[in-house]
């Protein structure tokens, strides 16, 4: 009871004082991955690319995170969306 008490203060204490750390960082990552997946499929959504032989190469390990992507993707935004970033 006591060392779950403790690790769920300590998780706590973590997530004050590392988030504001944490943000800029995971959201750099997620414009780079949103970025990769448009450069592999951005065709699918009516950008032209020229086909490359290493698209195909790489569809196989990013084919799970497409649907989540194309959805977010061609999600209308308006600009409320935008002052909250």
């Amino acid at each position: 009871m006591r060392k779950s008490f403790l690790k769920n203060i300590g998780d706590y204490l973590k997530g004050i004082f590392l988030y504001p750390l944490s943000e800029p960082v995971l959201s750099q990552k997620r414009s780079l991955e949103f970025l990769f997946m448009f450069s592999i499929y951005g065709s699918q959504i009516g950008f032209p690319f020229l086909f490359n032989y290493y698209h195909l190469r790489l569809v196989p390990y990013t084919f799970k995170a497409l649907k989540p992507w194309k959805i977010k993707a061609l999600k209308e935004r308006d600009f409320f969306d935008l002052v909250n970033d």
